[in-house]
């Protein structure tokens, strides 16, 4: 089937972008414009690669001179872009400055076209003067302004669920009260507590097969039955400690299974130190010959933590035939690593509001390359919301996915009798 791709690759900052000042600068020129002009640098269109805080320092720094010398003013934008407001500047001026900030980016694409051809999109000159550029400028910076204040709604919703699933609310942990509540949890009953969430590869023609089902403690709950009035989120790494101990009573609960019997596999999120202990040489013995079922899930925090040390990890648990996923990659992160370099089986990328913008161009070659750096077999798509989520993922070639969506999707697929248990 013919599948849209609505997604973007256009990295943000809704609270650094400086449109509503821009705007209010354009407001307070009124009706003297003349020798006002405007240059746009679009440096949300370069790859991301080249988004790196360092250029976008260095091309900011390299107007600094006209600021200082003549009535020059420069705007950063939400998205990146560079937007200098300039009146009675000589453009040859401006024009030294922009091939200065050019060169800076002169391996990408976006920068390689000669400057003033059509196919030139580095730059975009307003003539502010002329009531059509300033109207257009107008309105590109309001829909800047638009946009990134759309994406932090959407931000501060998320967040606010976030805090609501993970019920954030008590007194702070803290060393003192984390081992009383490491001693209630290691009493309690956790099996009730265990969740699981299917990830599926999508088949043509509308078939599915089960990838793995995720099992993972419900942290609310946890929180309600071992420490009702404390905020086990409140510190990072006393719940990073906190999470060893519910990692190794998970292990206890899932070695439990008859994994020979076993229709589809698992997947279990786990602490590097977790994967290194003795408690894990325990469940590799259940687990006997059936290791191939299983997908050990390690959050890319705990990765970065010590990088040498999940090298080592990763490779014992291929070598007794486990695979593994690295969690925890978001569209920023994306900006920054090539999660390709980690050797992992799997790799999920959480779907964010950031993919949701304009379709293909430069954006969607990056991402479709990063695909095929990874390997689309290796790929999955998670907090799949919607089915714009899941025709973008596959758009790209992206067919494993995860999320409240792919839940609807498993349940009407079991009902319809096309999904096929797999791993």
């Amino acid at each position: 089937m013919a599948i849209a791709v609505p997604g973007s690759l256009l990295g943000t900052d809704p609270q650094g972008g400086e449109e509503n000042l821009l705007l209010e600068h354009l407001r307070r020129q009124g009706d003297l414009r003349a020798g006002l002009f405007a240059v746009q640098i679009h440096l949300s269109d370069l790859k991301s690669s080249n988004r790196k805080p360092h250029f976008i320092r260095v091309a900011r720094r390299a107007f600094e001179p006209l600021e200082h010398s003549y009535d020059a003013t420069l705007f950063r934008l939400s998205n990146q872009d560079l937007v200098l407001s300039c009146r009675d500047v000589p453009v040859d001026e401006v024009d030294q400055v922009m091939v200065k900030v050019r060169s800076l980016f002169s391996e990408d694409p976006l920068a390689g076209c000669e400057e003033g051809s059509l196919e030139d999109h580095f730059s975009t000159w307003y003539d502010l003067a002329q009531e059509e550029d300033f109207a257009n400028f107008k309105e590109a910076i309001a829909d800047i302004a638009a946009k990134a204040e759309a994406l932090r709604k959407e931000q501060e919703r998320a967040e606010k669920a976030a805090d609501n699933n993970r019920g954030m609310t008590g007194e702070p942990l803290t060393p003192k009260n984390l081992a009383a509540i490491n001693q209630e949890l290691l009493a309690t009953r956790l099996s009730d507590l265990i969740r699981q969430q299917p990830a599926m590869r999508i088949l043509p023609p509308n078939q599915g097969e089960i990838l793995f089902r995720e099992y993972f403690v419900s942290m609310a709950d946890l929180q309600g039955r071992v420490a009702q009035n404390v905020n086990l989120f409140s510190s990072t790494w006393l719940f990073h400690y906190l999470t060893e101990t519910v990692d190794k009573r998970m292990l206890v609960i899932i070695g439990r299974r008859d994994f020979s019997k076993a229709r589809d596999s698992v997947s279990i999120n786990l602490n590097i130190a977790t994967v290194l202990s003795q408690e894990f040489n325990h469940f590799h013995k259940t687990v006997a010959d059936h290791a191939t079922k299983v997908v050990i899930e390690i959050q890319l925090t705990d990765i970065f933590a010590d990088l040498g040390l999940f090298h080592f990890a990763r490779e014992s648990l291929q070598a007794r035939g486990y695979r593994v996923l690295i969690d925890g990659i978001t569209p920023l992160t994306l900006q920054f690593f090539d999660p390709s370099l980690l050797k992992a089986d799997y790799v999920k990328i959480a779907w964010g509001p950031e993919f949701a913008g304009e379709a293909g161009g430069d954006r969607a070659d990056e991402m479709r390359d990063l695909v095929n750096r990874i390997g689309r077999d290796r790929m999955v798509l998670g907090r799949v919301d919607s089915e714009i989520a899941v025709r973008w993922g596959l758009g790209l070639g992206i067919q494993r996915f995860q999320g409240y969506y792919v839940d609807t999707l498993v349940e009407r697929m079991v009902a319809k009798g096309i999904l096929a248990g797999g791993g």
